[in-house]
């Protein structure tokens, strides 16, 4: 497996429990998703996998290793993670963003090798932002920047991936653009978990979606499973209609018109 939870309880600092016995199981090779309206755990879920927050109990487990056991540069060999928001305090060159993620690769003064500079040259041109490596990372737009960012963590050679809404403030276009990116790595091998706020773009990228509402697991299974009127209108409050896409068969939601 390449992510595990179980029996994971997490709380806020108030006290507040989001997570309670929280248990889920993703294949190796799987493009999983994760949806859910706001607050109901998307981001924390991710979070935890990544080892950016502990649970206060359970057990989190990378391919079949305890969270806890893996060193922080053992562990960013395995799993990259990519947040929702990037900031850069520095106008960085891009190449020199993509570098970052050659840092476990590398001791601590030790300069960039041959090989780290074409492992960055490499996540470049697969993250179709090679015309981009001498220009400031605060310079370019922000569809631009997600796909550095990408790159940055594709430089980190993971074999499974996180990544928290990647195409949220992107257009049609670069949100296709991430999305074939993202497949074309899991044909690869890599192991991909996202989170997502658009559920039509869920149910054709992802082969397995969970659905959670307030920490705990509404449904996961397969698009047509979870994308169900009944299970949308539970968790989100709202009844949609659903037609199949034309070319993938999976659900395609409709809001309904009001007012």
């Amino acid at each position: 497996m390449a992510i595990e939870l179980r029996g994971v309880e997490f709380r806020y600092r108030a006290g507040e429990t989001l997570f309670e016995d929280f248990r889920l199981t993703v294949k190796e090779q799987e493009f999983f998703g994760i949806i859910g309206p706001n607050g109901s755990g998307k981001t924390t879920l991710l979070r935890l996998m990544a080892g950016l927050l502990v649970p206060d109990s359970g057990e989190v487990l990378v391919e079949g290793k305890h969270l806890s056991s893996y060193a922080r540069r053992e562990l960013a060999r395995v799993v990259g993670f990519m947040p929702q928001e990037n900031h850069f305090a520095f106008d960085f060159l891009v190449e020199e963003v993509v570098m970052m993620g050659r840092n476990p690769f590398l001791g601590r003064f030790q300069r960039p090798r041959r090989e780290d500079h074409e492992k960055v040259s490499g996540a470049l041109q697969f993250a179709d932002c090679s015309g981009l490596k001498e220009k400031g990372i605060n310079a370019i737009s922000g569809g631009e920047r997600q796909r550095v960012v990408l790159a940055r963590t594709l430089s980190q050679e993971p074999r499974i991936l996180l990544l928290d809404e990647p195409t949220s403030h992107l257009d049609l276009a670069h949100q296709l653009r991430i999305v074939e990116i993202l497949k074309r790595l899991n044909r690869e091998g890599v192991t991909i978990i996202v989170n997502l706020h658009d559920l039509n773009l869920a149910s054709v990228a992802c082969s397995r979606i969970l659905l959670l509402d307030k920490g705990k697991t509404a449904a996961c299974g397969a698009p047509a499973q979870v994308l169900t009127q009944e299970l949308i209108q539970q968790v989100y409050g709202v009844r949609p209609f659903l037609e199949k896409h034309p070319e993938t068969g999976t659900p395609q939601v409709i809001l309904p018109a009001r007012g």
